[in-house]
């Protein structure tokens, strides 16, 4: 039976205001192959709550009209709900498959308990881009990642970063923090790390910069190096306030080897003296080696060291001079914990990045198309594929 008119209404009480059901047989969903087929300039659909629900927004923030608009005061305007499928699909062959706004609290909320709350994907592009701002800006060729963050602006690409030696930085990454003139990427924390790197076969954290008077890292506090330090530079500085305000560079001394220093003062006794090596010093070098420098602090024959030891040393005065004059010394001596290592050991400082377009993902890492037919048939391979492992498992506890 077939009804036309120019409107219908129902007032109810009944649960439906109107309900189409067919029957649940084979194939799913009933002789209808939709339930509701309604037409509407502004909505083909317009659901709202009686809590006196706001009237849908202007038509100016979607555009020039929907296929379903919702509307409520203090629930959802929309609600999808599914057990075995996503609750809520959407698609679109040229812009978003959905769009979420909100002039108070997000635009989209995902939530889960076992799964991401907020799953983004994408073949040929980011997964998910995320943009701040008073208006969203155009974002042409975004960064290819998992996540992307672009700050009011996008900064640099990719593309126009300098090469770290001979190793092009790769185009792809898990998050990308973009901006012209903010963060590309900011991390805080309270009482933990507030960024955290970590590599298995690379460099955990790296740092550039394309501008000669900037820097590559920048660090307002302390810093702590478990492992090597080494600085491909020229030189390697440390920053000393000045009475007139500046600031000045003092330049550290470099040795083909690694060497521990101490400083100390005696006074000879009939021209002998026994200088004791510091305790805590002696536990960090390597005492069957180490070098003496005497300076005498007065008038006499010359010092030297008569005998070392790897608790002390002797100095006497030489030729058998007996004067009670008082000197300073300098003692150098190899780092107990460092490994033998030749003079200039060679060292390869490049990163091995990788080159080119990044690596395709396996070919047996498949996706299921986005229609129900492709979905049955992932489903009836994943199912052919654990029976298939049932069976032999099976075959396996009987020969055990």
């Amino acid at each position: 039976m077939t009804t036309t008119d120019s409107s219908f209404i129902a007032q109810g009480p009944a649960k439906f205001g109107f309900y189409a059901r067919g029957t649940f047989a084979r194939p799913p969903g009933g002789p209808f192959r939709f339930g509701v087929l309604a037409l509407g300039k502004a909505a083909g659909v317009y659901g709202a709550t009686d809590d006196g629900g706001p009237i849908p927004p202007s038509t100016t923030l979607w555009g020039n009209a929907a296929g379903v608009l919702g509307s409520s005061l203090t629930s959802y305007g929309v609600v999808g709900s599914s057990i075995l499928q996503s609750g809520v699909g959407g698609f679109s062959s040229i812009a978003s498959g959905v769009f979420g706004y909100s002039e108070g609290i997000a635009g989209v909320e995902g939530y889960s308990w076992t799964s991401p709350g907020i799953l983004g994907g994408s073949q040929n592009s980011s997964g998910v881009v995320g943009v701040v701002g008073s208006q969203i800006p155009p974002v042409s060729t975004p960064p290819t990642a998992g996540v992307v963050g672009i700050a009011t602006l996008q900064g640099p690409a990719l593309a126009q970063a300098p090469q770290v030696g001979k190793n092009i930085l790769p185009p792809t990454a898990g998050v990308t923090g973009t901006a012209d003139q903010n963060p590309g990427v900011i991390g805080t924390s309270n009482a933990a790390i507030g960024i955290y790197g970590f590599s298995t076969g690379n460099s955990g954290v790296v740092g550039e910069t394309a501008n000669p008077n900037s820097f590559a890292g920048y660090f307002a506090g302390n810093v702590h190096v478990t492992g090597n330090l080494t600085v491909a530079g020229p030189v390697k500085g440390a920053i000393m306030p000045f009475p007139d305000g500046t600031q000045r560079v003092l330049y550290c001394m470099e040795s083909p080897e690694p060497w521990f220093e101490d400083f100390g003062s005696g006074k000879l006794k009939r021209g002998r003296a026994v200088v004791k090596i510091d305790r805590d010093f002696a536990k960090v070098i390597k005492r069957g080696d180490y070098h003496v420098f005497l300076t005498p602090r007065g008038d006499c024959r010359g010092l030297y060291v008569r005998s070392q030891g790897g608790a002390s040393f002797e100095v006497r005065e030489l030729g058998g001079g007996r004067s009670r004059v008082a000197f300073s010394y300098r003692i150098v001596a190899q780092r107990k914990d460092a490994k033998r290592q030749g003079r200039f050991a060679k060292i390869d400082t490049r990163l091995a990045l990788p080159r080119g377009k990044p690596a395709r993902p396996p070919r047996h890492a498949k996706v299921a198309p986005a229609t129900p037919e492709g979905r049955r048939a992932f489903a009836a391979r994943m199912r052919k594929a654990a029976q298939g492992q049932l069976r032999k498992r099976g075959r396996k506890g009987r020969r055990s």
